[in-house]
């Protein structure tokens, strides 16, 4: 009898579909999240830049008119037509406005 494969994520994910600016290198690309948890965003690759494993960046979110919540983190998986961003530490706070804020638009 098979097992189902164990979650090696910290986080549990929250699918999600939002729109997000990212900035690597000073220039912005547009995005989407895929999905979303505490720890970091499954993110469509932008069509204009070809993230490296590593690479720093900031995500900024529109959440409402003109209001942004930017994150930091850094690429730490790239596939064909997605990549895994881990979000820095000690943005929690910030994290769980996001997630307040994607709720009240969902």
């Amino acid at each position: 009898m098979e097992t189902a494969p164990q979650e090696k994520r910290r986080h549990p994910r929250q699918s999600v579909l939002t729109a997000v600016m990212v900035q690597p290198n000073g220039h912005r690309h547009e995005a989407q999240v895929l999905d979303l948890s505490l720890g970091g965003a499954r993110v469509r690759r932008p069509s204009d830049w070809n993230p490296s494993d590593g690479a720093a960046l900031r995500m900024f979110f529109e959440v409402g008119g003109e209001d942004e919540i930017a994150l930091q983190g850094h690429v730490s998986r790239v596939s064909v037509d997605h990549m895994g961003v881990s979000f820095d530490d000690a943005q929690e706070a910030q994290v769980l406005q996001l997630f307040e804020a994607i709720g009240k638009r969902h």
